[in-house]
């Protein structure tokens, strides 16, 4: 089986746009890997609960079983653990979480 994990961590909206989300919507949609998984870390947390575009790509993500996770520390940071929780992300501390992927045979990206 192969998975995808894509670490998403920037905040540059025309990158969102064009490339962090579409991939990873059509990675799931098109079948070229049997599982994606994505963990939203830092500033990028602030873009997906606040903008609307990006939240309906996460609505989207989530119609497609796609298992999204955001770090905790950085939404409580950022204060935006309910915004987050709102679109059914999965917010918790991820340090062990992205250690797992990397010591597996997932594939894991930066985005």
């Amino acid at each position: 089986m192969k998975k995808l994990v894509a670490l998403w961590k920037s905040d540059n909206l025309i990158d969102i746009q064009e490339m962090i989300t579409p991939y990873i919507i059509t990675s799931k949609k098109n079948k070229w890997w049997d599982e994606v998984e994505v963990i939203i870390w830092g500033a990028s947390q602030v873009i997906v609960a606040n903008n609307e575009d990006v939240k309906r790509r996460i609505n989207l993500m989530n119609k497609q079983d796609i298992k999204i996770y955001a770090c905790k520390k950085c939404a409580e940071d950022l204060g935006v653990i309910e915004a987050l929780k709102a679109l059914n992300i999965n917010v918790m501390y991820t340090g062990e979480l992205l250690t797992e992927f990397l010591q597996s045979d997932a594939t894991v990206i930066t985005l």
